[in-house]
């Protein structure tokens, strides 16, 4: 799963992905320092895999991961191709969820907009998703109307249309209509998280937007996290409380991403290695069974199944087996979140 980091340049979008990633990518104090996006790996926190781990004692502790992107930012005309626009749509359409990242802190960074204001910033990155929407829109429009065969495809599109007129950023289809449209990868019908940035030394007073409220944005300050990192995980708390941030800092903004993106985890306690995996909420353990390796999908026979509750109450696999915890399903069995599973395959 892929988590696009979109904004206006200068809001610590590449310091945000320095910080999620421990990487290196270049920051700089001038508009699209970032031309070429930026790609890393993240793992997610997992405390019920440490937990596993201490039962397990395996050599190889494997955290389930998402994808971090860190896009060139975004002006007013993006959509017709201003400053970086074009490329810049392009990356964020391969995104699966949209981490929109605003400003509310003023230092020597100059502001593409001279004063920091998330508000207005948020309109207009939302303006130009929404007419890049509807320039892929209408020109589709003109190519399928008269085909008899994708009439439920254009219906589809035209509500789509309806919606982004009115400069709504959400939509309400059947998942059936959202499918017919996945192939265009439109922006109005990925999942998004709204975060701000907040100055180090004055955090974030939330009332003074009463719009970006409504939205619910995770709050944390990048500068801060930056020179607290060799800090204790409570005296890092304390420094976010004070200030009126997010107490998890950056880790939580993973998880927040994580559950936004509808993931469930699901884990493996096989040879020396526990692993945690991600997988879309609802899946079958068959296509657990295939995340793991094609041969165990395509040579399932069963799966044995315990719950991680389970297991950590019994502290041993073979005893929870004993004691008649660890189920056998087949197929199409859904996977609960916490699930540790075991693939039986020919």
């Amino acid at each position: 799963m892929k988590v696009g980091i979109v904004g206006i340049p200068n809001v610590g979008k590449t310091s945000l992905f320095n910080l999620l990633t421990k990487g290196k990518a270049k920051v700089d104090l001038y508009p699209f320092t970032t031309i070429e996006k930026n790609v890393g790996i993240v793992l997610v926190p997992d405390e019920r895999l440490e937990k596993i781990c201490e039962i397990t004692k395996p050599k190889l502790k494997t955290y389930a991961t998402i994808e971090f992107i860190d896009i060139a930012g975004l002006i007013k005309g993006a959509s017709e191709g201003e400053g970086l626009g074009n490329k810049f749509l392009s990356h964020i359409r391969e995104a699966d969820l949209i981490l929109h990242l605003l400003r509310d802190f003023d230092n020597q960074i100059p502001h593409i907009y001279t004063t920091p204001n998330p508000e207005r910033d948020l309109e207009i990155c939302e303006m130009e998703l929404a007419l890049a929407d509807l320039s892929i829109i209408e020109n589709n429009l003109l190519k399928i109307s008269k085909i008899p065969s994708l009439k439920e495809e254009k219906e589809a599109m035209i509500k789509i249309r309806e919606y982004l007129i009115k400069g709504e950023i959400t939509v309400n289809l059947k998942e059936e209509e959202k499918d017919l449209l996945k192939k265009y990868n439109l922006f109005i019908l990925k999942p998004r998280i709204y975060a701000v940035n907040a100055d180090k030394n004055n955090g974030f007073n939330i009332e003074k937007y009463p719009k970006l409220k409504e939205k619910n944005p995770y709050i944390f300050s990048t500068a801060l996290e930056e020179e607290i990192i060799n800090l204790s995980e409570e005296e890092k708390k304390e420094y976010r409380r004070i200030l009126n941030l997010n107490e998890k800092g950056i880790i939580g903004l993973v998880s927040e991403c994580f559950r936004t993106l509808s993931l469930i985890r699901f884990y493996t306690i096989k040879g020396e290695e526990t692993r945690a995996w991600s997988i879309k909420k609802g899946s079958k353990v068959i296509e657990a069974a295939e995340k793991i390796h094609t041969d165990m999908a395509k040579g399932f026979i069963k799966a044995e199944v315990i719950n991680y509750k389970d297991l950590i109450e019994i502290g041993d696999y073979q005893k929870a087996k004993e004691k008649g915890l660890v189920r056998i399903e087949g197929r199409d069995y859904i996977l609960e979140d916490g699930d540790i599973i075991l693939i039986r395959f020919r």
